[in-house]
């Protein structure tokens, strides 16, 4: 599921839902940090979603490649995983889950932590998350190549067809940000995309990695990051204790790899990896946008 489209799912889950899982559903085994230690191994969630956590099967070498058992991952959350690891030296696994159940995993003790699991009000009601972001990613536009524009302000007009997935954050920004656009509604993300390729909407509201790897992907339009930009940062989860050695030392490491450009250069590699040119694909570090 891509990115879009498991926000617009989560955007359905009811606060209610979230607040049956508020208290872990696990035996008291220790800290997380105890558990890695003793273990030596790290269980990090994953849920497969372009370009955050992929499934290689090809079993490439190239750049940016992740080999727990006789699998081979890529993306972000598998690259970031790895980083970590070997700063504990200890051994990866990846534990398969989805963006739905990801929460309830994590309390489970499925897994220590989860990458790129946006933080909102809800899920903080169940699982914690570390104050530094993994990365920033805009929400975009995905326009056709002759749609020019560099601000809401400028596309705000009935003359353009823009489509959104019903009920997803990209709608609500859509809806408050250009409301006398010709807004169109899909079910689906595979549904709007549709409706782009064969020329039925002039922009389609996702992400920048989505918009990014789809005009790669069908060799049409191009990425709009309008302004003023409107970003949502992508998180670490961890679970509720009171031992917070887990969390700190994953704040640490979260905010090196930012800072030092180490995160951007395995988006880098990934995206790469799909297809596009270097340089071509939307920065996760804001301060390049």
């Amino acid at each position: 599921m891509d990115a879009t489209s498991r926000r617009a799912a989560l955007g359905g889950t009811t606060l209610a839902a979230l607040a049956l899982s508020r208290t872990p559903a696990r035996a008291d085994t220790g800290s997380t940090w105890d558990q890695i230690m003793q273990t030596k191994k790290l269980r990090v969630g994953a849920a497969l979603s372009d370009p955050w956590y992929y499934r290689d099967t090809t079993g490439s070498t190239a750049p940016g490649a992740v080999r727990t058992g006789d699998v081979v991952w890529r993306g972000m959350g598998p690259t970031i995983a790895q980083g970590v690891a070997k700063a504990m030296n200890v051994t990866l696994e990846m534990v398969d889950t989805t963006w739905g159940t990801a929460v309830a995993g994590l309390q489970a003790n499925q897994f220590d932590t989860m990458f790129i699991l946006d933080p909102t009000p809800e899920r903080a009601l169940a699982v914690n998350f570390v104050p530094a972001p993994v990365l920033w990613y805009p929400i975009a536009l995905l326009a056709r190549s002759d749609l020019k524009g560099s601000t809401w302000t400028e596309l705000n007009d009935p003359a353009i067809r823009a489509g959104v997935v019903l009920g997803s954050s990209t709608d609500q920004t859509a809806t408050r940000l250009m409301p006398k656009s010709n807004l169109q509604r899909y079910q689906t993300t595979g549904e709007m995309l549709a409706a782009f390729q064969s020329n039925r909407i002039d922009a389609a509201f996702t992400t920048a990695p989505t918009a990014d790897l789809t005009a790669a992907r069908m060799k049409q339009g191009h990425t709009l990051i309008l302004k003023p930009v409107v970003a949502v940062p992508a998180g670490a989860a961890v679970r509720q204790e009171a031992d917070r050695r887990w969390s700190d030392y994953l704040t640490t490491v979260v905010t090196y790899f930012y800072n030092t450009g180490i995160t951007q250069q395995f988006y880098d590699d990934f995206m790469s990896f799909r297809g596009l040119e270097p340089g071509k694909a939307t920065p996760i570090q804001r301060e390049l946008w």
